[in-house]
């Protein structure tokens, strides 16, 4: 700053003189320092926070009016060849500096260096050097500041005790190669890749500290991971070729060529180790980061720790499914326990039932032969009672045998038992049409009257009554669906109506043939919907009761049986089985 000598308010010079520094400021300096400097380092028309670039190009700029500018022409040649093109053209040496910014900074320079300034003739070495330095940060900038310039391209160890601070300062001296941090002017060749890229940020995240968040160190990692390095190495590829007189001096464009190609060549080749270089720093500072290595024990113990849960839940399930097992096997061994003590209890109780049918029948042998009657003479009597009656019947049958004092005494009570057992199996065969008969009164007393059925739903009643044997389950049902099927009536027909239209017309069978109608039973009682089809007349029945009579218990019951229907004419076993099963239920309900 100019000094001024502030003289004395009087006239009379001072005795000493105080000397203070002045400090130009305002627009009027700045206006006059750029018209005779041709700068325009203050814009006083812009606004200074427009855009983070901006600020730090105005501290670059303030930096470098700052430093001393060097005096090119105090140099020798050597000192001359040893500085780089950066101080030659006082510019600060940074990625972002653009080509403006350099012809502004040789346009100040040949104010000075100028052989028309200077006089000091075209071949001056000074201005020779000024001009290279335009020509080379113009066209070649990036080439030049990625092997010319000075950088230090070491890597920290992993097992480094300062790691923050030494990969720190690492990564932010290779932040300067970021392609992603140049001006837009710079990436045009490069615009579609880093529009793709999701790192693509103008603020790069710091390596942090230990109280980082985890989300941001790995986002820190994820932009180095996508690192784009704009180091150009064709100046080195062509020094260590040595091809760059060639190249300037190829006589075609051929030759020419072949030069370029072996120079991108290798080039090539220094930029795969580069980007190797950035990769090994990257892969050093995650291996080495403590957060990195914290996170990781975090994650294995969360793994550790869903796979002791996992654990856990299958032998959990594991053991519910023994206990259920084991259940079902315990229930299983109950319900077989069950069964095998029902087998016991049911052969026990054939056993009980024989030894009373036993005691009966010496009861009834010892008094026929105290008479000096024949043993066959109630053989058919006793056989009846045996096959009718259950055992609680017969051991009180017995019990009055027992209080009786005669022999004669004995036989009537067991004649007397028969002819009761006889009367029971008579009133069993009229028992079903009576019942049905009565269940159909009081139907009709109570509720609507049915229509009667049609000549179509008579014949396919019997046809459904072919089509559904005796001995399905719910036939009656079935038929009675059969018959709306096929017939489709307005009401829909019941079973209870089928079941009363099948025994009206089996008594009306019965009557016009002349048979007992009595005989003409329903094959479908009302009360478990199970019918015969067929009917017995008198002499079957009593073709069946001589032939129980004839064909004791004592015998195997398939041979029993089976010459009881030879016996029976018309009949078969199964019918002949039916029709004793028919009779003895009903004995045993009317009881």
């Amino acid at each position: 700053m100019p000094s001024i000598a502030l003289a004395g308010v009087t006239l009379d010079w001072a005795d000493t003189l105080e000397t203070i520094c002045i400090e130009s400021v305002g627009k009027g300096f700045t206006e006059f320092k750029s018209v005779h400097t041709l700068s325009d380092d203050f814009d006083f028309s812009s606004n200074p926070n427009d855009n983070e670039n901006e600020d730090s190009e105005s501290d670059d700029k303030s930096q470098e009016s700052e430093s001393p500018a060097i005096d090119l022409f105090s140099l020798s040649e050597q000192d001359l060849d040893a500085l780089d093109y950066y101080k030659v053209l006082h510019l600060p040496f940074k990625a972002t500096l653009s080509p403006d910014d350099v012809k502004k900074a040789y346009r100040k320079a040949c104010l000075k260096y100028h052989p028309d300034k200077s006089g000091r003739g075209e071949e001056d070495a000074v201005f020779l050097k000024v001009k290279a330095a335009f020509d080379i940060l113009s066209t070649q900038k990036l080439a030049y500041d990625s092997t010319e310039m000075p950088f230090d391209e070491s890597i920290p160890d992993e097992k480094t005790d300062n790691f923050f601070e030494d990969f720190g300062s690492c990564f932010q001296r290779n932040l300067h190669f970021d392609a992603r941090l140049l001006p837009t002017s710079n990436k045009k060749s490069n615009r579609r890749k880093s529009r793709s890229s999701r790192t693509s940020m103008l603020k790069p995240l710091s390596l942090g500290d230990e109280s980082t968040p985890i989300g941001e160190v790995n986002q820190f990692y994820d932009y180095w991971a996508h690192f784009e390095s704009w180091r150009d190495f064709g100046m080195q590829a062509s020094r260590e070729l040595e091809t760059q007189d060639q190249l300037e001096q190829a006589e075609s464009r051929y030759e020419k060529r072949w030069y370029q190609k072996e120079i991108d060549k290798r080039a090539k080749k220094l930029k795969q180790q580069e980007l190797s270089r950035i990769t090994t720093l990257l892969e050093r500072a995650m291996a080495a980061d403590p957060r990195l290595l914290q996170e990781k024990q975090r994650l294995i113990r969360e793994k550790e720790e869903k796979q002791r849960r996992r654990e856990e839940e299958a032998l959990e399930k594991k053991r519910q499914e023994e206990e259920s097992r084991l259940a079902e096997e315990r229930k299983q061994k109950e319900v077989e326990e069950r069964k095998k003590e029902e087998k016991l209890q049911r052969e026990k109780e054939k056993k009980l039932l024989r030894k009373t049918k036993q005691v009966f029948r010496r009861h009834v042998s010892e008094a026929l032969a105290s008479l000096l009657e024949s043993e066959h003479a109630l053989e058919d009597e006793v056989d009846m009672i045996c096959s009718t009656l259950n055992r609680e019947q017969l051991t009180k049958l017995n019990t009055n045998l027992d209080s009786k004092s005669s022999p004669g005494e004995v036989l009537e009570l067991v004649r007397k038992r028969a002819n009761n057992v006889k009367n029971m199996e008579k009133e069993a065969e009229e028992a079903p049409v009576v019942v049905a008969s009565t269940t159909n009164s009081d139907k009709s007393a109570t509720g609507p009257k049915k229509k009667p059925f049609t000549k179509d739903e008579m014949s396919t009643l019997a046809k459904g009554v072919k089509k559904f044997p005796p001995g399905g389950a719910n036939r009656w049902d079935q038929i009675a669906s059969y018959i709306n099927n096929v017939c489709h009536p307005e009401m829909p027909r019941t079973r209870e109506e089928c079941i009363e239209t099948f025994n009206q017309n089996k008594a009306s069978t019965a009557s016009r043939n002349g048979t007992n109608a009595a005989a003409a039973t329903t094959d479908a009682p009302a009360t478990d919907g199970a019918s015969t089809e067929d009917s017995w007349s008198d002499e079957q029945d009593k073709a069946l009761q001589a032939a129980l009579a004839k064909f004791p218990a004592s015998i195997d019951k398939n041979e029993r049986w089976a010459s009881i229907a030879k016996s029976v004419e018309g009949k078969t076993k199964k019918q002949c089985v039916q029709r004793f099963k028919v009779i003895r239920d009903a004995i045993k309900n009317r009881k």
